[in-house]
């Protein structure tokens, strides 16, 4: 599995963690979790609807929103709190 970063996931990737290492760490722990296994329970892998976003889950109220390139890459777009996907 091979996870891409697009400009406006770094953005938010660095106000997610900013100041806050439980944060950081459970997004660690889900790059894992998806290189491993992109189907783990714990990620709580959706589709959202109406378009081609995906997003697994960080911890209760935070997600990573991406979608596939191909059937081993991702391309990550944001990271956020779980009502973020009205945006997309």
């Amino acid at each position: 599995m091979q996870i891409k970063l697009s400009a406006s996931y770094y953005r938010a990737l660095k106000g997610f963690v900013k100041n806050n290492k439980k944060n950081a760490g459970n997004v660690k722990k889900a790059f894992k979790l998806l290189r491993g296994n992109p189907h783990h329970p714990s990620l709580n892998l959706e589709k959202l609807k109406g378009n081609r976003i995906w997003t697994i889950r960080i911890d209760r109220g935070n997600r990573i929103f991406f979608y596939w390139l191909d059937k081993t890459t991702v391309l990550f777009l944001d990271i956020g709190r779980h009502d973020k996907y009205r945006k997309y």
